[in-house]
């Protein structure tokens, strides 16, 4: 009763086209012009069967509109790259998992995100290690399916860009397994550090390249 009562005073949107398996509905505190966010409940439901699977809460939903969306109409249905939901399987053992929005927190004021991993009962548990990777570098982590890795990305100015890749153990947890550093403060030159996790042990590689011909490889 309490969520219906908060739910009435809050703008209320669907998420139906951002996964294969799961839907949501959403309710957020504020929509202003077309920027929708503040305090939020999320709650999923199966795709098929409309059975509710979890709720989730947001202390800071963040997400826009478009021009021709209005938040006050209710039951607004969000585009598919549109919601403050991302779905995919983040740490590659078949099972779908969710981002949830959680504000601008990452570097330079971008988008951060709750991580929470998905279990064979079909629920799901916040991942710390996951959601720290969202939430303090450059937005949300790229999954590779192919390798299996996530990677998150950093920046210092204009000249500073770093790329970490994670792996994961046997307990499931991220580990650092490569990063690459390219520096373009001096100069002309770009210096790239690639450092590769073998056999427990950290290989170092510096190179030096132009400007110019970095930019064209």
């Amino acid at each position: 009763m309490l969520l219906f009562s908060n739910a009435q005073a809050q703008f209320k949107f669907l998420a139906n086209n951002s996964s294969a398996q799961y839907k949501a509905k959403i309710f957020v505190d504020k929509c202003e012009e077309n920027a929708c966010s503040g305090k939020a409940t999320v709650i999923i439901y199966d795709q098929l069967t409309d059975r509710e699977i979890d709720t989730f809460h947001s202390e800071n939903l963040v997400f826009s509109l478009n021009e021709t969306q209005n938040a006050k109409l209710g039951w607004l249905e969000l585009g598919k790259y549109q919601t403050p939901l991302i779905f995919g399987d983040f740490n590659f053992d078949g099972l779908e998992d969710i981002a949830i929005s959680n504000g601008n927190n990452g570097a330079y004021s971008s988008p951060s995100y709750d991580i929470y991993l998905s279990s064979k009962e079909h629920n799901f548990l916040k991942s710390g290690e996951l959601t720290k990777l969202a939430s303090e570098n450059l937005g949300m982590f790229d999954i590779d399916k192919k390798t299996k890795q996530i990677a998150t990305h950093q920046k210092d100015g204009c000249c500073f860009d770093k790329t970490i890749n994670y792996k994961f153990d046997a307990k499931n947890v991220p580990y650092e397994d490569s990063s690459v550093i390219e520096d373009s403060s001096i100069a002309d030159i770009v210096t790239v550090i690639t450092q590769k996790n073998v056999d427990g042990k950290v290989k170092r590689t510096v190179q030096k390249f132009k400007l110019k011909d970095y930019a064209n490889q």
